[in-house]
């Protein structure tokens, strides 16, 4: 229990990052700016989206190292922290030991912008407790043995959306804007390969009094143990959140069976929209997600009762849960989720998209 609620602490921190970027009008500027090259300045590591990505990234690895210190080989993520400028000068971007010497590397990585330097270190060394977080605390104690676990991190899943902040609606379920944010924690089994803690942060959940509150869910499905701070949705939606992009021929035979869509942004909100039971599963036949996307809600699914599946596989009737292979990209290139996927709560609904399918 003690590492799950060391999860919901850094996913919490890496909230308020993402929340502080956008609220601070110095850091959303570097957020949204667009330099061409003769503008640059070429010491200047002018991305400012990724190194946001990269900064939270290397804070959830930092705090759970710190406490966990064998896990710190073990932890994964989308982003390298390693930025090169149009000079060919490396800089890397770890947090140190005291807030200082992190302002004082961040101000370097901005070109001696160190307003902004300040504001981000002064974030990523706050302490988080447990009862700012908006989540159901784990009802009862479980264990599980840290060295067998590995980790994969999204630090903001939906960047573009971050950045554009364009709210829409479609079937009273919001499709795009910052309520599509996630940041994504899953803790996987070294030797099986199957998702067992997860974490889904959504910064911007709700917004009153001209701030922002989020909301954080979780799950675990360890051995015996299958607990979660959602309730088990019970009941069909008739509804699929699907990609703008995906196929017609995969439209037409949801159609067929009376389900109507959701295009919403963001792999780990489309999942969420399953977990929170607003839609009856995800479908994706493309291989456009990542390991880094769906192992936290994977897990989460699964302790509801659910899963993400290979859909090139489901269709085949041969149903394949996605899995997280210890060896690294280097090796296999497994990172990405090639079949495409199916993300579902009740099994029902993949038995009757199977039927259909086959």
């Amino acid at each position: 229990m003690e590492f799950l609620e060391a999860l919901l602490k850094v996913s919490e921190k890496a909230a308020n990052v993402a929340r502080t970027i956008r609220r601070e009008e110095r850091l959303f500027e570097l957020l949204v700016q667009r330099k061409d090259v003769a503008e640059a300045n070429p010491r200047f590591v002018d991305d400012f989206k990724t190194l946001a990505d990269v900064l939270i990234q290397e804070m959830v690895k930092h705090d759970l190292k710190s406490q966990f210190p064998d896990l710190e080989s073990r932890i994964r993520g989308e982003e390298s922290n390693v930025f090169c400028n149009t000079l060919g000068e490396k800089i890397t971007v770890e947090i140190k030991e005291s807030q200082e010497d992190t302002a004082d590397l961040l101000a370097t990585v901005l070109n001696g912008n160190n307003d902004a330097a300040v504001l981000l270190a002064e974030e990523v060394h706050k302490s988080v407790s447990l009862e700012e977080i908006n989540t159901i605390r784990c009802p009862e104690y479980f264990s599980l043995d840290i060295d067998r676990l590995g980790i994969w991190i999204d630090p903001i899943d939906s960047t573009s959306e971050y950045i554009r902040a364009v709210d829409k609606d479609q079937n009273d379920v919001k499709i795009s804007g910052l309520t599509c944010v996630t940041i994504l924690i899953g803790a996987y089994d070294l030797h099986s390969g199957e998702p067992v803690i997860g974490v889904v942060n959504q910064p911007f959940l709700e917004h009153t009094d001209e701030k922002w509150r989020g909301g954080c869910y979780w799950g675990v499905c360890a051995n015996s143990t299958k607990i979660s701070s959602v309730e088990r949705h019970v009941g069909r939606t008739n509804t699929a959140c699907l990609s703008a992009s995906e196929d017609e021929e995969v439209k037409w035979k949801l159609k067929r069976r009376g389900y109507k869509f959701i295009e919403a942004s963001g792999a780990g909100y489309k999942i969420l929209t399953v977990i929170k039971g607003q839609a009856d599963c995800y479908i994706l036949s493309k291989s456009s997600t990542f390991k880094w996307d769906t192992c936290g809600p994977q897990a989460i699914l699964r302790s509801l009762g659910g899963d993400i599946v290979d859909y090139k596989e489901a269709v085949k009737n041969n149903v394949v849960s996605i899995k997280y292979p210890q060896h690294s990209e280097e090796e296999s290139g497994s990172n990405c989720n090639v079949g495409g996927l199916i993300a579902f709560q009740d099994p029902e609904v993949l038995e009757d998209f199977i039927e259909y399918s086959v």
